[in-house]
């Protein structure tokens, strides 16, 4: 009984004395290899609820930074779906000069057949209709819509490197 009674002072002595030196960072609960005294320390000290707040902290952080990634993706794609809008009003309305142009064109043709200085002035609108027909009108837009793209993608492989994906 004497010696029981001894085993147990010493055990309350030095038990606290190894929970007083336990950090947070050792306060891991799959940590199989903790003793008592390390997980003893961790309940009594907070370190299981400081190592929480921790992780805590970080998966809000880490909530935060997802959804301004998934802000810039919807911005992102409302602007490409703005500029392909643009795009194809651009596109409209260029088709619809284009036919009107070609309408009065024509008109012009039938109305000046024998005036040859005005024929020829037709003849040069039309060759340089063609001219313009001939050029990317809708670069400018299309360059925008590809630029936003790589700048998408490039969005992705950052994500995918901080691990967000």
């Amino acid at each position: 009984m004497h010696r029981f009674s001894r085993v147990l002072s010493l055990l309350a002595v030095t038990l606290p004395l190894g929970a007083c030196a336990v950090s947070p960072q050792e306060c891991d609960p799959r940590n199989a290899d903790a003793g008592f005294a390390t997980k003893f320390g961790c309940n009594t000290q907070g370190g299981y609820a400081q190592r929480i707040e921790q992780k805590e902290k970080i998966l809000l952080d880490e909530r935060k930074t997802n959804q301004l990634f998934r802000d810039t993706y919807a911005a992102l794609d409302k602007e490409r779906s703005e500029v392909g809008r643009e795009l194809d009003r651009q596109r409209s309305d260029y088709a619809a000069l284009n036919k009107a142009m070609s309408a009065l064109l024509a008109e012009l043709k039938q109305k000046t057949r024998g005036n040859q200085r005005l024929q020829g002035e037709i003849a040069a609108l039309e060759k340089d209709m063609a001219g313009i027909n001939r050029q990317d009108n809708n670069a400018a837009v299309a360059q925008k819509q590809y630029e936003l793209q790589k700048l998408r993608t490039r969005l992705a492989g950052l994500e995918g490197d901080l691990g967000l994906r």
